[in-house]
């Protein structure tokens, strides 16, 4: 990992990213946004709440592989 300009190597950094994306998929999957998608509709066949689960579940692996390849 590079050295920051006060020769900390970034570590408080990533820390501090990894709680964040934390925190977002912990809101993304709190019940009141949950019941939001739970009307009934569907996509494609699949219910809307599902498609949601899936895609929020997608994006927070997505973040935490971005932030793994950033980590060197």
């Amino acid at each position: 990992m590079k050295r920051g300009p006060n020769g900390s190597n970034g570590d408080e950094r990533l820390t501090g990213l990894t709680a964040v994306v934390a925190l977002f998929g912990f809101l993304l999957f709190l019940p009141p946004l949950l019941t939001a998608f739970d009307r009934g509709a569907q996509i494609f066949n699949v219910p809307v709440v599902w498609a949601y689960l899936f895609a929020a579940w997608a994006v927070v692996i997505g973040l935490v592989a971005l932030l793994v390849r950033r980590s060197g």
